[in-house]
């Protein structure tokens, strides 16, 4: 017997209880990812750049824990399984090569959807003309590459034609949804990320720790010949105490990258549960929503998009728990920035940035509507769905940032 697919409220609240929960849920995403600077893309070309670790490791783990806490959920039974995969994609090779433009344009912009949109509501004009390219981009996407792109999806060419518990690894690994099929799926996806989210955060740690000891060691000697130092002095990056946590809760200090990461991981899990059987209960920031901004944009101008092109007749209605909550992060964004003195107007000093972030937005609306979602919507949310999209997309958007950052230290620099 094949799993359900249809949705199963696990309350009887109404939906005024889940806007009002996507709402707190999207100014929370704002407020952390500005207080955090969290953003998919710098975690990435850190790593090529920098060298560090730090930053992807936490994103590893933010991916690890995301499968856990929805899985634990599932298989405890408190989320029905049919709530978790109901809304798993199909896969293709339009989720490569869409990851692939889409960590391509975001890196070349300077920010991935969910930095772009903090960002933006920061001040940085860089990221408002992002914005912009990412609306057209969703158009040029909807013109001349949704079409083939539609057709060798009904077709199954390079893809599968199914979604749902077919994407559903512990139907994939198992066939199966039982509790202990969920629960041994969860294990297997998320353990590793942690794991190795926490090794490439040692990694970094020690690194700069080493860096530390001889300037430190230098700057005892400047003071006496008698003191010594007993092996490898602890970086204060990571010291923790009562005084952080509370310049971090009066706006003083920003988020540590873990502080974040759990909060964003506990948000995550908040709209899993309440919009179970209501909507697309996850977290979700894609340029779905620029492209409606777009189409009604154009209305004044007696451009509709919904008659004229059909990826646009297929899109909701402007108001929904979608919307609401891109909205709600940027509300949540500003608030951080204006409140800790962070906000200000910022234009490059070259501005050729400007064109490239327009550039790169176009790759960026293009990418993410190729891939059936950006690095909120597909990427991050794939692992709380225990799919496998999101490891498909996650090294196709590591290539993507890595010809960013070769094309950058070349022609832009």
């Amino acid at each position: 017997m094949e799993p359900s697919s249809i949705l199963q409220p696990i309350s009887s609240y109404g939906y005024d209880v889940v806007f009002a929960v996507f709402a707190l849920s999207g100014f929370v995403l704002g407020w952390v990812a500005q207080r955090g600077n969290y953003c998919f893309v710098s975690s990435m070309t850190s790593i090529f750049t920098t060298k560090s670790y730090e930053r992807f490791g936490g994103l590893l783990l933010l991916f690890g824990l995301s499968a856990l806490l929805p899985g634990a959920l599932v298989a405890v039974g408190v989320v029905p399984a049919v709530d978790q995969y109901h809304f798993n994609f199909f896969a293709g090779w339009y989720v490569v090569l869409g990851a692939y433009v889409f960590g391509l344009g975001a890196a070349l912009a300077g920010g991935c959807n969910l930095s772009m949109l903090y960002r933006a509501s920061s001040g940085y004009v860089q990221n408002w003309l992002e914005l912009f390219g990412m609306m057209v981009g969703t158009y040029v996407f909807a013109v001349l590459i949704w079409p083939p792109e539609f057709y060798t999806m009904e077709k199954g060419i390079l893809s599968t034609t199914a979604g749902g518990f077919v994407e559903y690894l512990p139907y994939v690994l198992f066939h199966s949804v039982s509790a202990a099929a969920i629960g041994a799926a969860a294990v297997l996806l998320g353990v590793p990320f942690v794991l190795l989210g926490l090794l490439l955060q040692g990694m970094t740690r020690r690194k700069w720790a080493q860096v530390a000891q001889p300037v430190a060691v230098q700057r005892l000697a400047l003071q006496g010949p008698a003191l010594h130092v007993p092996g490898p002095l602890p970086s204060p990056r990571f010291r923790f105490s009562l005084a952080d946590a509370r310049d971090r809760i009066l706006l003083r200090k920003p988020y540590g990258v873990n502080l974040a990461t759990a909060i964003l991981a506990l948000d995550m899990v908040l709209v899993f549960a309440v919009g179970a059987g209501y909507t697309f209960n996850y977290l979700v920031i894609t340029s779905s929503d620029g492209g409606r901004f777009f189409e009604y944009l154009l209305f004044p101008f007696g451009v509709n998009l919904a008659t004229d092109t059909p990826w646009y007749s297929t899109q909701l209605s402007i108001v929904d728990t979608s919307t609401l909550m891109v909205v709600m992060l940027c509300v949540g964004a500003f608030m951080a920035s204006f409140l800790s003195g962070d906000f200000k107007i910022r234009i490059p000093k070259q501005r050729r940035r400007l064109a490239v972030g327009f550039f790169g937005g176009i790759l960026v609306g293009i990418g993410v509507r190729m891939a059936l979602g950006c690095n909120i919507g597909l990427l991050w949310t794939s692992f709380a769905q225990l799919g496998y999209d999101g490891l498909l997309f996650l090294p196709a958007m590591l290539a993507g940032v890595y010809t960013a950052v070769r094309i950058q230290g070349r022609w832009l620099l």
